[in-house]
């Protein structure tokens, strides 16, 4: 195992990465968000209705598609900062495993947090990000954990 004072400062490298792309993630995600709040605003209030005339319906159906497309487009950016995130972890965490433990103490968790910490990756005040980080394979995976 390396040195604790230069594997804290080779964390603290990568965690600085990670919160850039955060940083990144969540100004990309500016739009597409207050998109999908606005529909989903709409669609509340049609469904409050109780008499639902036919153009209500087709407007439900319109907000649906238009979800479905903001979701796409969310679902990209999420794999787009994936491949990102990959590139940030070979470049920093090591391929020792016996520093993986140590990583996963101090690297892991905390990343994590910088994505469900985001206000600009929220929705309705549900986190809908959810991060699959694996040290052995230097991979991390940004998905979509809500259905909206």
């Amino acid at each position: 195992m390396g040195n604790p004072k230069d594997d804290k400062k080779k964390m603290d490298a990568a965690k600085k990465d990670v919160q850039a792309e955060v940083k990144k993630l969540s100004l990309k995600m500016r739009k597409p968000k207050e998109e999908v709040e606005t529909l989903a605003q709409k669609k509340a209030e049609i469904d409050a209705k109780k008499d639902q005339t036919p153009d209500d319906k087709d407007e439900l159906k319109k907000i649906d598609l238009s979800m479905a497309a903001a979701r796409k487009v969310i679902e990209k950016d999420f794999a787009d900062s994936s491949k990102r995130l990959n590139l940030i972890m070979k470049k920093h965490v090591p391929d020792d495993k016996k520093e993986h433990k140590a990583w996963e103490k101090g690297f892991v968790g905390g990343a994590i947090d910088l994505f469900k910490a985001d206000p600009g990756l929220k929705i309705h005040n549900q986190v809908f990000l959810g991060v699959d980080v694996s040290l052995g394979k230097k991979q991390a995976l940004l998905k979509v954990t809500k259905e909206f």
